[in-house]
């Protein structure tokens, strides 16, 4: 693979990266000068750092660190200068989207007279019980309202009562009804006739005593009815037998140690999917030169189901690797001395190599062993989170006349999730081939990721 090309390839998929990082990013107040403040909160589940401060919907800044204090979740966060912090101003937790992220609200006070660094702001609980009592409050006061403009209505231009005219208008229609009715008394009678026929006619049908004339007739009702009573008689014997315990679903019911397995069995599950959620995941992607060997990328994905362990997940292309072969050749020197020999080793120059590696982290140490770059190796990696800056070594591909591979790296964070990255290639070898790899790239966690797809999926 020509190096030129695939250094090229990876300068142009990074740039594609940065492009759609920046985009991605622009609202995340990565620059200009920023005050922190604090708060206290009794649940912080859901809040991580990296959470939006937003003011009318616009993010204004983030939460900086979140820390235990006094069985409380203290939580420090930076706001840009340009929104001035008064006094009354204070926050509340809001959920947005279908899989109810969580962003914090900050509702700036009127006094006009901004709150110092470090001050500490007062946070609301967010919805619940609380706007439920709100809203029923504010339905009755509806009612009320409308029972009050009833009362009104039933009152004429003067004030007075409209019930009277109501009745008054009531006997009205009984007078009209009385005289519609005088005269029509046969017909009156003749309706009622009818009525009486059909109830007997519909008493007939429903008559189980009838059943014998008709029993073949699906259209009467009496064996519909007979067919119900049995369905019915049916179903109780059936409740009956749950309830001693036959049959598969009785002893479903019944039987404590079924209970047991599919209580345990349901508990099972939620705590794999509690596992599932608290999955965590780092993905890397960064590209450079060797000082000797030519280009130099790398895509490495951590996974983190706990903590303190980790896996890591990668792909690398380079144009250095471990041997595969030795080639002697003969050569007579120019000055007509005796025939010599030269060994030489050959490189294997795949396009890709892979990393699959399992690690733990204790504090600020990290511990890797497994395949680095397609070759058995182990990492210790040790981290400085506060200034942004990681650093390792790792140990791999052993080789009898070169010795292994000893590399040094550091990776310091330029801005948001860009990363610089310096690497001391082979730095034991016997054959004096060191060199070193001057790299950048982009790092993506989960908050990242998800505003990645919240981007994508508009």
């Amino acid at each position: 693979m020509n190096p030129l090309k695939v250094g090229l390839l990876a300068l142009a998929a990074l740039s594609s990266i940065v492009v759609m990082s920046l985009k991605i990013t622009q609202n995340q107040t990565g620059f200009g000068t920023h005050t922190e403040y604090q708060t206290l909160l009794e649940d912080a589940s859901g809040i991580q750092e990296k959470t939006s401060i937003k003011v009318a919907g616009i993010t204004a800044g983030r939460i900086k660190s979140i820390e235990l204090h006094d069985n409380k979740a203290l939580i420090t966060f930076e706001i840009v200068d340009k929104v001035k912090v008064t006094e009354g101003s204070f926050l509340s937790i809001k959920s947005v989207g279908l899989l109810g992220d969580k962003f914090i609200d900050l509702r700036l006070g009127n006094s006009g007279n901004p709150l110092p660094e470090g001050a500490r702001l007062e946070t609301q609980p967010g919805a619940g019980f609380d706007t439920l009592a709100q809203d029923a409050s504010a339905v009755l006061k509806e009612v009320k309202e409308i029972a009050a403009s009833v009362k009104d209505a039933l009152r004429d231009e003067n004030g007075n009562n409209m019930m009277k005219s109501i009745i008054a208008n009531i006997n009205d229609m009984a007078e009209s009804l009385k005289r519609m009715s005088t005269g029509n008394e046969d017909k009156i009678n003749q309706i009622i006739a009818d009525i009486e026929q059909l109830s007997g006619q519909l008493a007939y049908e429903t008559d189980r005593n009838q059943k014998d004339s008709f029993a073949n007739d699906l259209t009467k009702v009496g064996p519909i009815l007979d067919k119900v009573d049995s369905a019915m008689g049916d179903l109780k014997i059936i409740m009956a037998d749950m309830r001693e315990g036959k049959g598969t679903v009785g002893k479903l019911l019944r039987d404590e140690a079924v209970v047991d397995q599919v209580s345990q069995t349901l508990s099972s599950v939620n705590r794999l999917v509690n596992r599932i959620n608290n999955i965590e995941a780092d993905i890397a992607i960064a590209t450079g030169a060797n000082t000797r060997l030519g280009s130099d990328t790398r895509f490495d994905i951590d996974i983190f189901p706990a903590p303190e362990r980790f896996f890591r997940l990668g792909v690398v292309t380079n144009d250095f690797g471990p041997q595969i072969e030795r080639e002697t050749s003969t050569y007579t020197s120019q000055n007509g001395g005796p025939e010599m020999e030269r060994t030489e080793r050959k490189i294997r120059k795949d396009a890709f190599k892979f990393n699959l590696q399992i690690g733990r982290r204790i504090q600020r140490f990290g511990l890797r062993a497994g395949l680095i770059e397609s070759t058995g190796g182990v990492g210790l990696d040790y981290f400085f989170p506060d200034w942004g800056i990681r650093t390792g070594t790792e140990i791999f591909d052993y080789q009898k006349d070169a010795g292994p591979n000893v590399r040094l790296f550091g990776e310091v964070k330029i801005w948001n999730v860009m990363f610089a990255r310096v690497a001391g290639e082979d730095l034991l070898s016997k054959t004096g081939k060191q060199s070193a790899t001057l790299s950048v790239g982009l790092r993506f966690n989960d908050q990242d990721l998800a505003a990645l797809i919240g981007l994508l999926a508009r």
